[in-house]
């Protein structure tokens, strides 16, 4: 039987049959010897196989791993196979978008220790894509929370990621590590662990000093893993409290700007004493340093990120996907008549994301001002309901002030329209009919976004169908029956609506959050929808320019990130990390990774041209003016902190982390703010 055949064959079996086959396999061939082909099957059959958690199956299952890296060990030695089977593994795992079991990383054991850095400096001559690499080193962090059993699992990683360092590869280590650091800084407390993970979580967060929010990430955890390395008294457990405690001490002092945030931390770590030379801790260049001689992060993707100040992922992902609005950022940026508190923050926000040459600023005088009633401090919310009030408060106040400005009236004139309404606004007409007596009565409805709903019981949806459902006829029946005046009573009929008046900028919220009556909370439904870069009204054609991307499994917890084309370019707003993407990306997420808040361009409505300072008011020339000066005076005192230190010492101390990430998760890229 052919090799490739087997292959197939222990795909369809159960763990310890697909092991099983394999080592018959191994068993047979190695009396003609492996060849290349035969090594690249056995990585990719590995990849398939679960790894059961039931005691007996398990030491089972890890007797039969031991007896095919035996094999492969002594073969690939060999007939000198051992790139072939490297290659093999790292085209998996840098380009499979399917999760894949860790017991493939036995194939790391060929390797000996000492070989280990030359062995990633080859993988990263390969030419693979910056999405590759990434992809390859979040599965490999994946593997080190899952598995132990491959000593040379931890070492690479820490190889991989140094040399993703020396290649200015700050944007992939910076997101891998927002992803991993929580899980594996818990995995301290487990000695079995910690000997792979340890290194690698002090690498983490000493190469972030130059963004708090992974230090940030691991504060809600310190107290409870410290007491358990203090408890355990071994000489390993020790040494990691000692480190952990050197790190901590560092950082704060590092990120004094969030002091009020480390009251409760400084005083757990009281009984524990850092290190006499415990600054050495981050003495070093970290990534996204503005002074290191290699090329700056801000550089390879040209954008500014956003500093999260405490599940503030839901203001930033919406900031963005405006700013990346080029008709409302120029409008915004080019009003000139009295400015309301809101529109002069954007304005000023606006002006820095597009000149400043930070990698990210903080956006807390947004924060403070227009955060929603209800919406509290360090809390997730929702991203659409602070979208539509933070449109629906700039429209109002630009009206309010456009009618006090003018003396001989007390309402706007017919022909003003607000910035926000010239970008987004759209108009319905919603037309009832009584099923009883065949009145009809019609109501007009402006609109930024439109809400579409989830037909009951539906699949593979479309964001086209989901607008289609939407302008269907709806039935007015059982609890929502229709008020007829003429009949004077609750009658049944229909109701139709359609857009009157298409919006040159059209925003579609996929409403996956419904209200639970069981547990009386907000669920979110789990479906997949087919992104469409192309949606049609009967006003014309409309072009996916920006996605606000939900990832969790419900409203009040998970991650909001961004999507957004400038020209052919598309680019992930991810916080305060900014990454050249591809559209694929977009369209090819799963859940619990859903598109949230869409926004489309009507075709007949081209982008106009970015705004040249030259065009700016003298104010905001002035502010940019002095966000250079004072970013070149920070990359000369030191290492470059990558937020806006003056604006963040008013920040609200928000509690860090929002949960989602715990031993046991399953999200590759389960990112919380």
């Amino acid at each position: 039987m052919a090799v490739k055949q087997k292959v197939v064959e222990c795909v369809a079996q159960s763990s310890e049959a697909q092991l099983q086959l394999i080592l018959r396999t191994l068993q047979d061939l190695t009396a003609q010897g492996l060849q290349d082909k035969m090594c690249a099957n056995i990585v990719i059959s590995l990849g398939t196989i679960h790894v059961p958690t039931e005691p007996s199956n398990y030491m089972q299952f890890i007797s039969s791993i031991k007896s095919v890296q035996d094999i492969l060990t002594k073969e690939c030695m060999k007939y000198d196979l051992i790139y072939v089977t490297l290659r093999a593994l790292y085209h998996e795992i840098s380009t499979s978008e399917k999760p894949l079991s860790p017991a493939m990383s036995i194939v790391l054991q060929l390797i000996e220790v000492k070989y280990i850095h030359t062995a990633v400096d080859w993988i990263l001559q390969t030419g693979y894509t910056a999405e590759s690499l990434k992809r390859a080193l979040q599965t490999l962090c994946n593997w080190l929370m899952k598995w132990t059993w491959t000593e040379n699992l931890g070492p690479l990683v820490l190889a991989f990621m140094q040399g993703l360092d020396v290649q200015g590869h700050y944007d992939i280590l910076f997101e891998v590590t927002i992803a991993t650091i929580e899980p594996l800084f818990k995995l301290l407390i487990m000695p079995e662990h910690r000997k792979s993970v340890g290194p690698i979580v002090i690498y983490m967060l000493s190469q972030t000093q130059s963004n708090p929010v992974a230090f940030h990430k691991i504060i809600p955890h310190v107290t409870s893993v410290v007491k358990y390395l203090y408890k355990e008294k071994s000489e390993s457990s020790l040494s990691y409290l000692q480190e952990i405690v050197n790190v901590c001490v560092c950082l704060m002092e590092h990120f004094s700007e969030y002091s009020n945030m480390y009251i409760g931390l400084k005083k757990e770590l009281e009984p524990y004493l850092p290190a006499s030379n415990y600054k050495q801790t981050v003495s070093g260049r970290s990534w996204l340093d503005g002074n290191s001689s290699l090329t700056p992060i801000y550089a390879s993707s040209g954008k500014v990120g956003l500093n999260n100040l405490g599940n503030t992922c839901y203001m930033n992902s919406v900031l963005q996907a405006l700013f990346m609005t080029k008709p409302f950022r120029n409008e915004i940026l080019l009003y000139d008549k009295d400015m309301t508190p809101i529109l002069s923050k954007l304005q000023t926000l606006f002006a820095l994301l597009q000149h400043s040459k930070r990698y990210s600023m903080s956006p807390n005088d947004i924060s403070n001002l227009a955060r929603p009633p209800g919406f509290l401090p360090g809390h997730q919310h929702d991203s659409s309901e602070f979208l539509g009030y933070l449109l629906d408060v700039l429209h109002e106040q630009e009206k309010t002030a456009a009618c006090s400005n003018d003396s001989k009236t007390d309402h706007v004139p017919a022909s003003y329209s607000t910035i926000v309404q010239t970008a987004f606004g759209g108009r319905t007409v919603s037309v009832s009919r009584c099923g009883e007596c065949d009145t009809k009565s019609e109501r007009v409805d402006n609109f930024w976004e439109l809400q579409l709903s989830f037909p009951n019981n539906s699949d593979n949806q479309s964001v086209q169908t989901l607008l289609d459902y939407y302008l269907q006829p709806e039935k007015l029946s059982g609890d929502n029956q229709y008020h007829c005046e003429v009949c004077d009573c609750l009658t049944d009929g229909e109701r139709v609506t359609c857009i009157e008046e298409a919006p040159p900028r059209l925003i579609l919220t996929l409403k996956h959050f419904r209200y639970d009556q069981a547990s009386q909370q907000r669920t979110k439904l789990l479906q997949s929808v087919k992104l469409d870069n192309h949606v049609h009204l009967d006003a014309g054609q409309y072009e996916l320019y920006a996605a606000v991307v939900h990832c969790g499994s419900s409203v009040d917890s998970g991650h909001y990130y961004t999507f957004a084309r400038d020209g052919e370019e598309w680019f992930k707003f991810n916080d305060c990390s900014v990454m050249r993407t591809m559209s694929d990306e977009l369209c090819s997420l799963k859940p619990p990774e859903t598109p949230y808040i869409l926004f489309y361009s009507r075709q007949d409505c081209s982008d106009p041209e970015t705004l040249p300072r030259t065009l700016l008011s003298p104010r905001l020339q002035l502010l940019i003016n002095k966000d250079h000066s004072e970013f070149e005076s920070e990359k000369r005192r030191g290492p470059l902190k990558t937020y806006n230190a003056k604006q963040n010492r008013n920040d609200e101390p928000p509690p860090p982390g929002c949960g989602g990430a715990g031993f046991s998760s399953n999200s590759t890229n389960m990112y919380v703010c």
